[in-house]
């Protein structure tokens, strides 16, 4: 069935008071919580009992709360890593007190720019939980994230390779390289591709290395591959590759790695040995909602607000064309041009997800009657649901008080798949500013 659908400007942005009287719809975070990332790798180390794991901490400045002090503006929080082994013992554990400070206000607010920290952890093989905490001195508001890894023991295989690490940038001082790791791993603003580093370690003389790079989706489907050669002249070898990102699409990706040692003077030495490690990276477009996973989804998800010639235009489009069209769609809607953030975008593609998980049912969440009313008004400021009525079939009533609309859904199939019982013909379609 097909309807003629507007997305309310108003309805869209004044979320807050229908929200709050409905509290079983999605809640957002207090944005006192600062947002920070977290990425642990594993490395070989000089023990040759352990391995070395590398945390590396990125809080956002724009998650920081600065205050002014003269001429520059300040921010200071804590930092509390615990380290736990697979019966939950605690192993190792390190506080320390970050000083953060920038010249600029613009610095202060940006989401580009953050503060980096790392500390190293000698551990025995095996698996571990890392808790990691920030505590924002100013507000006293904290946030965890909690990961789970495996600590590789490197000294006892012949030939392996480290985890992979995602490069920001490689800098030189004095002729030594430094690099500066992808924290959040998204690659989605580095057009033409991006950088990894990872280790080789080699103690069966190989002179070379078969390097077999696959990415897939999160389907498992392979869609980018690359194969080199590797030189092996020391025992441990460092190496930097670029992998392409110009035909991913926005999503989450799984990073595949295999070394297959070469030239050894004995080949049987090598028969049947493979390192290989992996990693998650996600393309995301700086600036587009997290929710957005799948650049084709997102444009038919526009359904209710666009105008089909520009979706047609946008669906047609090549990868490069498809991101810039899609970039104006909402650049034109923007009720904030002067920012970063798009609101209004944020807001959409966070009911489309409301929706899908809330409502999906034969069809995905967004494409049925309930999410379709979801998203062009957002959470009802009531809902009466009359799913055991003798003489009826499951109903429920959505009431919009400050919009004065009502909507009926009946579950005709009995199967809970509720649909419209008016369609949306009264209302015209007009352009989100």
């Amino acid at each position: 069935m097909k309807y003629t659908y507007v997305a309310y400007v108003l309805g869209l942005m004044v979320l807050g008071t229908a929200a709050s009287a409905q509290p079983d719809f999605t809640q957002r975070l207090s944005p006192d919580v600062p947002v920070f990332y977290v990425d642990a790798l594993n490395f070989n180390s000089t023990d040759p009992d352990s391995s070395r794991l590398d945390l590396y901490i990125e809080v956002p400045y724009e998650s920081m709360h600065f205050t002014k002090d003269n001429d520059a503006f300040k921010s200071k929080y804590e930092v509390m890593v615990e380290v736990h082994d697979s019966t939950d013992r605690l192993v190792a554990e390190k506080w320390w007190t970050e000083n953060v400070e920038v010249k600029s206000y613009e610095e202060s607010v940006s989401p580009k720019l953050g503060n980096l920290t790392n500390r190293s952890f000698v551990l025995f093989p095996g698996n571990y939980s890392i808790l990691v905490q920030i505590k924002d001195s100013e507000t006293e508001k904290t946030a965890r994230i909690r990961k789970r890894v495996s600590v590789e023991n490197f000294a006892a295989l012949p030939f392996s390779v480290s985890d992979v690490m995602l490069v920001n940038r490689v800098d030189t001082v004095d002729g030594k390289k430094i690099v500066y790791p992808n924290i959040s791993g998204n690659v989605g603003d580095l057009l033409s591709g991006f950088t990894i580093f990872f280790e080789t370690y080699n103690k069966i003389a190989a002179d070379s290395g078969l390097v077999i790079l696959l990415v897939k989706d999160v389907r498992g489907e392979s869609v980018a591959s690359d194969t080199f050669m590797l030189p092996l002249h020391e025992t441990r070898v460092s190496c930097f590759h670029e992998v392409g990102t110009t035909k991913l699409l926005a999503g989450d990706y799984i990073l595949e790695l295999k070394v297959f040692p070469k030239g050894l003077t004995n080949p049987d030495a090598a028969k049947d040995i493979e390192a290989n490690t992996s990693r998650l990276f996600v393309v995301r477009w700086r600036n587009m909602p997290v929710s957005i996973v799948d650049l084709d989804a997102a444009i038919d998800q526009l359904v209710y607000v666009g105008e089909k010639d520009e979706l047609d235009a946008m669906k047609n489009a090549p990868l490069d064309q498809k991101r810039k069209l899609f970039a104006d769609f909402w650049k034109k809607r923007d009720p904030t041009p002067n920012t970063e953030r798009n609101e209004l975008m944020e807001e959409y593609y966070a009911r489309v997800n409301y929706a899908d998980k809330h409502f999906s049912h034969f069809i995905t969440g967004w494409k049925t009657d309930m999410g379709m009313v979801y998203i062009i008004f957002g959470p009802p400021n009531n809902i009466e649901r009359h799913p055991f009525e003798i003489d009826s079939k499951p109903y429920e009533v959505w009431t919009y008080y400050d919009q004065n609309r009502q909507f009926v859904f009946i579950d005709q199939t009995g199967f809970g798949d509720y649909r419209l019982q008016t369609p949306i013909w009264d209302v015209d379609r007009t352009r989100i500013r």
